[in-house]
């Protein structure tokens, strides 16, 4: 009995390993990135459009800020790997694209991630805020947010295609106007601009993070 228990282990590691490679073979052909990893295409998007700032106060950590800009390139590549994670339809796909089209051509739309030790100073809330929320472009204009509200994407989704997301930081959607004047038709960014800057100031610290546009 004990002569055959190596040609079936070796077998069986054989068949194991076969069934190892078929599995990522299956997995790569329907679009799933494996376990635990982003595919290379979104995550050059994502540190292409994502930026950070840490602030402190003589030392101490007042706050910790990631934020990606939600670009056309951005969202077109995000919606591709949900739709790999959720094996989406052609139809499905394009839907869900749709739906987020607006945050690039409606409005200026980053997703910014804060973290504080101090819960209380976690609220970019206009009027309830002690923070201060705008954006500048290159030509110093500023413009303040239309809306600024927390995700309602659940934490562990939101962790696996935003990878600087924790269980300590809150995670809002921060819309701006394209218009830096509407009654002159006049565009926040125009063709030519150079760069935006996200500033989160106040008494106790001040944020700036800059995208370079060309």
């Amino acid at each position: 009995m004990k002569k055959n228990i190596v040609p079936v282990f070796l077998a069986f590691i054989i068949l194991s390993s076969s069934l190892l490679f078929s599995g990522c073979a299956l997995f790569k052909s329907v679009g799933i990135p494996p376990s635990g990893r982003l595919t290379p295409q979104y995550a050059q998007v994502l540190q292409r459009w994502t930026r950070k700032a840490d602030v402190y106060n003589h030392l101490n950590t007042v706050m910790y800020i990631r934020a990606t800009y939600f670009t056309e390139p951005f969202v077109r590549k995000y919606v591709k790997e949900y739709a790999g994670y959720y094996m989406l339809s052609e139809k499905a796909e394009s839907e869900k694209l749709g739906k987020l089209a607006p945050f690039y051509k409606q409005y200026i739309t980053i997703f910014v991630s804060v973290y504080t030790p101090k819960k209380s100073y976690n609220d970019l809330s206009p009027g309830n805020s002690i923070w201060q929320v705008y954006l500048v472009n290159g030509e110093g204009e500023a413009v303040m947010p239309e809306s600024v509200k927390l995700s309602r994407q659940k934490k562990v989704v939101l962790k696996k295609f935003f990878p600087y997301v924790t269980d300590w930081s809150k995670q809002y959607i921060i819309k701006f106007p394209v218009y830096y004047d509407k009654k002159l038709e006049k565009l926040f960014l125009s063709g030519g601009a150079k760069y935006i800057k996200l500033v989160i100031t106040g008494v106790n610290g001040k944020a700036v993070l800059k995208w370079d546009l060309r």
